[in-house]
């Protein structure tokens, strides 16, 4: 069975969403962490150090979150997809603007390359000897 690294009660309590439902919870996080192992190129079997077990975790249950939850604000009601909603009274003035109105999943940047560098082996030190003598002999 495929790693799947986040649970639906660890997505719960990260982001504090208990109402979506945890067959679809479930559901989103299992894509989510096979669409990182294929973004990152994570060979099935691979156990990963406690550290990237977090980053993989955190970056998952962040890319479902994204999908799960609609955007919206208080006293605007549901302004799911829109790219812009803004209001005035008495005054005062506020404008939201959405990155992400459509609720696609996305992994965090800086996240990501963090992720990426720490599963790269590390560097190490390596020598040539030049053959001394290589020359034919008569």
């Amino acid at each position: 069975m495929p790693a799947l690294y986040a649970t639906p009660e660890e997505y719960t309590l990260m982001t504090g969403d208990s109402s979506s439902n945890k067959e679809r919870v479930s559901l989103v996080l299992s894509e989510q962490s096979a669409k990182l192992r294929a973004v990152v190129g994570i060979p099935m079997g691979r156990k990963l150090s406690q550290d990237q077990a977090e980053m993989a975790r955190s970056l998952v249950i962040d890319a479902a979150r994204k999908q799960l939850i609609t955007p919206s604000f208080d006293g605007l009601g549901d302004v799911s997809g829109a790219k812009q909603a803004s209001f005035s009274a008495d005054g005062f003035q506020g404008s939201y603007t959405f990155a992400n109105p459509s609720g696609s999943a996305y992994f965090d940047g800086s996240m990501l390359r963090a992720f990426k560098r720490s599963l790269r082996p590390s560097q190490s030190m390596r020598s040539i000897m030049p053959s001394i003598g290589t020359g034919a002999r008569r």
